[in-house]
């Protein structure tokens, strides 16, 4: 019994760590922060545009991204979906902007207490 209160305990924990990652990548994703997606991106990502596709290093994928949102400015992003567990998280944003429509998939590593975006596609 005391194995399961403290499982309950520390999975009610790992998931309120990250919960706030959501909130924080939708209101960076709406303003069009690439510094703030960039700061947490591992030092090199799977980036899928809807024009492009490659692994990018950091400062890379940024220089994507803003292009991207200088065509296609942003003004609302919400959180549609988000699973963690216990070494990831799958975030899905519902992005608007200007010219259309997107959604936005990340995919990160939670483990040792950091949040680090390996995958993020925009169809």
């Amino acid at each position: 019994m005391l194995k399961l209160i403290t499982l309950t305990i520390l999975t009610f924990f790992t998931a309120y760590t990250y919960a706030g990652n959501g909130d924080k990548i939708a209101v960076a994703l709406q303003t069009g922060n690439t510094s703030e997606l960039a700061s947490m991106f591992n030092s090199s990502i799977e980036l899928v545009m809807p024009s492009t596709s490659n692994v990018y290093t950091k400062e890379q994928a940024k220089i994507v991204l803003d292009n991207f949102f200088k065509i296609n400015t942003p003004s609302k992003a919400t959180l549609s979906h988000e699973t963690t567990g216990s070494q990831s998280a799958m975030l899905i944003f519902d992005l608007v902007t200007k010219n259309g429509n997107f959604r936005v998939t990340i995919v990160a590593t939670t483990a040792n207490s950091s949040f680090v975006i390996n995958e993020f596609k925009i169809q």
